[in-house]
């Protein structure tokens, strides 16, 4: 029989080690927001029942690259027959870099804002000179005038609206047409693909410039279209416009049906898909571009789409509008985004003011018309509002917002979803699965993630044991002892499974 006190003993002990233990250790308690991913089960099923492969899987927006159709392109080099291309290649350059820096007007009250403030700070520099004389008085109040023009000069942008003569119309052809279609594509590419029962009998193009939204909805809907109304301020942009379509010599047949317009029309017909592409920028105020984009809104059936430059400009702008039509409540009158936003909030890229635009890419080849043809990049930002409430089964899909990030196994994608947050997840086949893993891997800026985005607070323990485990005595210590309060074949069996 065991004796009590050798069995107390080795329990003090016991215990003892125990709280040494428990002192030395030090425990941190946090909770870490962490992202649970659910793949889209119909995608998921598609692909392991090899339907298609995840590099092609229905979040990926098509083409990756645009090139502008043969057709357009003859027409072009018939319309320049007769002019230097080569030259009107080079001064197309500076008009698209003019183009691409643009900023809309600032407002009237913005201005008077920014006059008193210069006003003031420029003043103050004067407050401790004494005038004597009529002339002094005269010189400074010339200096504080020449001071505060320079001020304005540099800080205010020089907004004037462009006059499109004859001439221009052949530069912006040269500098925009392969971008502007290239972008309208990649729009009308996800229309299409997500929306295949839409067949737009007709087409309203605000600001149409050289019709590339004529061009580019053809590639997609030239057997359904029927009516084109095409809205422009120039008439030598709309003679240009009809040009191209008759071949670039004017002296083909119009599509019928074909309408062009230096003015909105005040009648109340309503078409399919409504467009303003790169026209916004060209108002001369805040109030011109709500007005106008409520006319637009109340003439579209189906599909608005707005886009501008990719720019912090053309962002501000297609947002202001975005949620301009998002306030608007009338009966019949309701619409929801159906790109490139997964929901209907305030836009988190324009919360966050990290002075980053929410804008997407597209690769395209320029025209090759007194030029090489080289591969360039377009920055865009844009928004497809759609009439009626939200019925699609896939809203919840994740955009991509920024480049995805390959790295060796594993991806970050940088997403915008459907609670309106900007969040990053990164992608690992163990943890997510290889179908999930391979198609995000496949994923670009500007494509969906066929998946669902949870953030769940996960709560975590991390301890400090290193001063308790490294020391092996006590550990030896502890099963001596607890050696003591057994039987001698027990210990003997311990001491060589220990070994």
């Amino acid at each position: 029989m065991i004796p009590f006190k050798r069995i107390s003993y080795t329990l003090n002990f016991i215990r003892n080690v125990s709280n040494k233990f428990t002192s030395n250790s030090v425990c941190q308690y946090s909770a870490k927001i962490k992202p649970v991913v659910t793949t889209d089960e119909t995608v998921l099923n598609d692909i392991n029942n090899s339907m298609f492969k995840p590099r092609k899987h229905p979040g990926i927006v098509k083409p990756k690259t645009v090139q502008l159709p043969e057709e357009f392109v003859k027409a072009v080099v018939n319309a320049l027959e007769d002019r230097p291309v080569k030259a009107l290649a080079a001064d197309s350059r500076k008009l698209f870099l003019h183009l691409k820096g643009r900023n809309p007007p600032i407002e009237k009250e913005e201005l008077n804002r920014r006059v008193e403030q210069t006003k003031s700070k420029v003043l103050s520099r004067f407050d401790n000179v004494v005038i004597n004389t009529d002339e002094e008085e005269r010189r400074y109040n010339q200096m504080a005038g020449n001071k505060m023009e320079n001020i304005l000069r540099k800080s205010i942008y020089n907004w004037r609206p462009i006059r499109y003569d004859s001439h221009t119309c052949m530069l912006y052809l040269m500098a925009r047409s392969a971008a502007e279609y290239a972008v309208l594509i990649k729009i009308f590419s996800e229309i299409s693909g997500r929306d295949p029962e839409f067949k737009p009998r007709s087409l309203f193009d605000f600001g149409s410039g050289i019709g590339t939204a004529t061009w580019a909805a053809n590639a997609y809907w030239k057997k359904q279209l029927y009516e084109y109304v095409n809205i422009d301020a120039s008439r030598e942009m709309n003679d240009l416009a009809q040009i191209l379509l008759q071949g670039g010599r004017g002296s083909g047949t119009v599509p019928k049906n074909t309408f062009y317009r230096q003015f909105l029309p005040a009648t109340k017909s309503m078409y399919d898909l409504v467009i303003s592409a790169y026209s916004m920028m060209e108002l001369p105020s805040l109030a011109d571009r709500l007005q106008t984009i409520i006319n637009l809104w109340n003439k579209t059936e189906r599909y608005l789409i707005i886009v501008e430059q990719g720019t912090n400009a053309g962002f501000k702008i297609v947002n202001e509008l975005r949620d301009y039509i998002l306030q608007v409540k009338s009966e019949g009158n309701e619409g929801h985004v159906f790109s490139p936003c997964p929901n209907d909030e305030t836009c988190p890229r324009f919360l966050l003011d990290d002075g980053t635009p929410c804008n997407f890419q597209v690769n395209y080849y320029t025209i090759p018309v007194g030029q090489t043809s080289v591969f360039k990049k377009e920055l865009y930002s844009y928004v497809v509002l759609k009439k009626g409430k939200r019925t699609e089964p896939d809203i919840e899909w994740p955009r991509i917002v920024r480049p995805t990030l390959v790295r060796p196994r594993h991806t970050i994608c940088r997403v915008c979803t459907a609670k309106g947050e900007l969040k990053e997840v990164i992608f690992t086949a163990k943890k997510h699965g290889k179908v999930t893993y391979h198609c995000a891997r496949a994923s670009e800026w500007g494509d969906r993630l066929p998946l669902t985005v949870n953030f769940e607070a996960v709560d975590e323990t991390n301890c400090d044991i290193s001063e308790v485990s490294s020391d092996s005595d006590r550990d030896d210590n502890v099963n001596e002892t607890i050696c003591r309060v057994s039987d001698s074949e027990k210990c003997k069996s311990t001491d060589e499974s220990n070994t």
